[in-house]
């Protein structure tokens, strides 16, 4: 498959089309409580459609309010980065979750890919991130023991990506896609785009 880019945390109209346009393949918006581009359902759907598909990022909301949102926002993923289980990713719909996972908090990349195949036919894509919960840290993986790692769903990178580092992160640890946020941002929530266009053309030439 073709590598993914996500660029997370849009919050401004003109950051969706210009990161559309500069090839980006999906794009978050964050509904986590403590984050500080959290957007509100009525912000994220009036943000505009591009070709892009859309995906909320959830943390500590119900099953009800995930798909309320989803719905409400016009969007096509789930991200959910709040440690949900198995039974709440088939409830919001296996094809439709991103899931989020956190390598330091196990030893080896064995024990994350045995947390990780426990979601197999629960979710489209797993994401590694870093710290421990929660997400938005800004600091990255240990790229190269992430080479062996190799779940039966495809799964992205996050944590800290940015034009300066993402090629090398996509040629170490050989990830499906990657994760922008902070990375490409000139402060919280505002995006830089020539920093966007150059973090895709180190992942996608």
């Amino acid at each position: 498959m073709a590598m993914l880019v996500k660029i997370c945390g849009m919050t401004r109209p003109e950051d969706v089309t210009g990161c559309a346009e500069a090839g980006a393949d999906l794009l978050g918006f964050i509904f986590a409580a403590k984050s500080p581009r959290r957007l509100t359902a009525a912000q994220a759907a009036a943000l505009p459609r591009t070709t892009a598909r859309r995906v909320g990022v959830f943390v500590e909301q119900t099953l009800e309010e995930v798909l309320a949102v989803m719905d409400a926002a016009d969007l096509d993923f789930a991200q959910l980065h709040g440690g949900q289980d198995a039974a709440f990713c088939r409830a919001v719909g296996p094809q439709r979750v991103i899931r989020a996972f956190w390598p330091q908090k196990h030893p080896d990349t064995a024990s994350l890919a045995a947390e990780v195949q426990r979601f197999a036919g629960a979710i489209r894509y797993a994401l590694l991130d870093a710290g421990t919960s929660g997400g938005g840290h800004g600091v990255s993986l240990p790229f190269k023991p992430l080479a062996d790692f190799s779940p039966s769903m495809p799964w992205l990178l996050a944590g800290g990506l940015g034009p300066d580092n993402v090629a090398e992160a996509v040629a170490q640890a050989r990830p499906h896609g990657v994760d922008l946020n902070s990375g490409v941002e000139s402060s919280p929530g505002l995006k830089e785009l020539a920093k966007v266009r150059r973090s895709l053309w180190a992942v996608k030439g």
